[in-house]
């Protein structure tokens, strides 16, 4: 009973380092997509948490057909979806005083000028072009990550991203065609 007890205590220990590495390779970019839902730093940490406890009593069923990384991003992806349905709210834009914050919780700096027209364009675009854009640039996901987290073909997730960030762009020359 006690050699039982020493190899589930081993085990679980194993299991610990395991996702304590994950988590600390992922947290941030895991916090940074959650804050793009709903721009409060409070309820992004909150839906993160959800989504590594989901993670956690998951972790065995991961069937390494893809990254874990895009198998956490498809459990973060449900996880909104089921914050918004539990709190009956409505998906939020990032607002331009959040964008500091933002960026600091994506570890990536603006090297845009005036980075308010960018997430005014954002907000934009339609929902399934600004996902794709957030779990790119936000979140640092690569196309056949973001591919696996949708459940759609990469081709879908190219074509969203190079349609969202044309409409960035066209939305962009507008707004300074107007100044």
């Amino acid at each position: 009973m006690r050699r039982h007890y020493l190899r589930i205590e081993r085990m679980a220990g194993e299991f610990k380092r395991e996702f304590q590495e994950f988590w600390t390779q992922t947290a941030d970019k895991v916090r940074a997509y959650m804050f793009c839902a709903c721009e409060n730093w409070s309820d992004a940490d909150d839906m993160a948490q959800d989504c590594y406890l989901r993670a956690m009593r998951a972790w065995e069923q991961f069937d390494g057909r893809g990254s874990r990384q895009a198998w956490l991003f498809a459990i973060a992806r449900r996880t909104r979806i089921d914050w918004f349905r539990q709190k009956k709210r409505e998906r939020v834009g990032i607002g331009s005083e959040s964008l500091g914050k933002f960026y600091k919780a994506a570890s990536e700096k603006p090297n845009i000028d005036n980075i308010e027209k960018v997430w005014d364009a954002v907000r934009g675009l339609n929902a399934e072009q600004s996902q794709v854009i957030h779990l790119r640039f936000a979140a640092g996901l690569s196309y056949t990550q973001i591919a696996e987290t949708l459940g759609i073909p990469i081709g879908t997730v190219r074509s969203r991203l190079h349609r969202g960030l044309k409409g960035i762009k066209e939305h962009i020359g507008e707004w300074d065609n107007e100044t």
